[in-house]
């Protein structure tokens, strides 16, 4: 792995702690960190790394990733946080790193209907997009016309929802397209009263207030809903509301958030996931999956 060309990267930082980075507030050092300024920059960067042989990773908001508390090695990438662009009556246009709350609200300003689901996913357009997030029974799916991503040869390619096997908070960017990062998505909207587009995000959000741990650090939903069930409805039927390891606790206000209590570590959450997913085997014989990605290495032990 030859990493002497990342010193020269202008504004790259060495050891950088993730935490900054993450709305959870855990993560070890990235061993290298860059802001790119926009596509063009990001496929550049990708493509040095795909020729020398350094990891990179792509990180969005820190709202549904765990970084271990030995950090991350190679390169870690922040997308830029550009703003929605409207390119038709019916069309938007997010970029990867555009936060979906602040899409749902531009929309809302615009009279522009259909993304009102999107108050309530608290992550970057293209983290939406990989793993089909979705609020209040509407998911990315439902809305996505195309987006184009960036192949590991920073190489760039569009594809059509259709081609992108949508599942439950799940798409091909898991599986045979991982490693490809979502530069841009084209979403369909319609148009509307703004203040009944904003009347409908403002419901959104209140409820989302009023039945999740909203003021609480946490990554969302810890782990996907079973089939035919809710995974807070077993955690909480487990008795589990209020368990805790160190600094990580389940949260009494919802179930399936594991809540950052304060000064908890990866290892925290990854101790008190394990106990949650073996109680609820236990108690009902169904295996949570978790909904989170983890990112990076544990500490290294001294020997």
């Amino acid at each position: 792995m030859d990493e002497e060309w990342l010193a020269t990267l202008p504004g790259v930082r060495r050891g950088e702690p993730l935490d900054r980075h993450s709305q959870y507030g855990i993560g070890g050092p990235a061993d290298w960190y860059l802001k790119v300024r926009d596509t063009a920059h990001l496929a550049e960067v990708m493509r040095h790394c795909h020729e020398t042989g350094v990891p990179l990773t792509v990180i969005g908001a820190g709202s549904n990733s765990l970084v271990l508390d030995g950090g991350i090695r190679g390169l870690v990438v922040e997308l830029p946080r550009d703003r929605l662009r409207e390119l038709s009556d019916d069309i938007v246009e997010l970029a990867g790193g555009a936060m979906m709350p602040r899409a749902a609200l531009d929309c809302a300003a615009r009279g522009l209907g259909g993304l009102e689901f999107a108050i309530g996913v608290p992550g970057t357009c293209g983290a939406s997009v990989r793993g089909n997030a979705g609020a209040f029974g509407t998911e990315v799916k439902d809305v996505l016309i195309n987006c184009d991503a960036l192949a590991p040869d920073g190489s760039q390619h569009t594809y059509a929802a259709s081609d992108l096997g949508f599942a439950y908070r799940d798409s091909r960017f898991k599986h045979d397209l991982a490693g490809h990062v979502v530069v841009t998505a084209r979403l369909r909207v319609h148009a509307d009263l703004p203040l009944a587009v904003r009347a409908l995000t403002d419901a959104i959000q209140t409820e989302r207030r009023a039945t999740q741990p909203y003021n609480e650090r946490s990554l969302g939903s810890m782990f996907t809903n079973p089939p035919g069930d809710h995974a807070g409805r077993l955690i909480d039927a487990a008795g589990l509301k209020g368990a805790r390891v160190g600094g990580a606790e389940v949260s009494l206000k919802h179930a399936n958030f594991v809540i950052n209590a304060g000064g908890a570590t990866a290892a925290d959450v990854l101790e008190l996931c394990d106990l949650i997913q073996r109680t609820v085997a236990e108690r009902f014989g169904v295996h949570l999956v978790p909904e989170i990605a983890v990112l990076g290495e544990p500490v290294r032990r001294k020997d």
